[in-house]
């Protein structure tokens, strides 16, 4: 399945089954958001494990498309995950820019409630460690 390009071509968004998630090429910016909001809406109800967001293929995100990923992984209930891999170097440093990070296994951590440490939810067991 792929997301309608909704008039546009500089983003293309791929429903991927196994591991369930999605592949995500091109430019995500104010035009092409919308349209990753509702494949990482589809990606919560599609996937019952963690969801997988391949983003080898991005060549620009900016801030607010990375803003709407880490909301999608910090509203996920434990223990879902959202595993971003490949990440492009680009949205890594907006990543660490922006206070959240990617364990060893690629999982996003973000800071909860306002803590400036974005580490494994309390709720997860033995989750990795800096």
């Amino acid at each position: 399945m792929t997301f309608p390009t909704g008039g546009d071509d500089h983003a293309e968004i791929t429903a991927v089954a196994h591991p369930c998630g999605l592949r995500i090429s091109g430019e995500i910016d104010r035009q092409t958001r919308p349209r990753l909001a509702r494949a990482l809406a589809w990606a919560v109800a599609a996937c019952k494990g963690d969801i997988r967001l391949d983003l080898g293929g991005l060549n620009f995100i900016d801030t607010a498309g990375l803003q709407l990923i880490a909301g999608v992984a910090a509203e996920l209930p434990a223990p879902r995950r959202l595993i971003l891999d490949p990440v492009p170097p680009m949205a890594r440093k907006l990543l660490g820019m922006l206070g959240w990070r990617l364990s060893g296994d690629m999982r996003l951590y973000t800071p909860l409630n306002g803590q400036s440490d974005a580490g494994p939810h309390p709720t997860t067991s033995g989750g990795p460690e800096h």
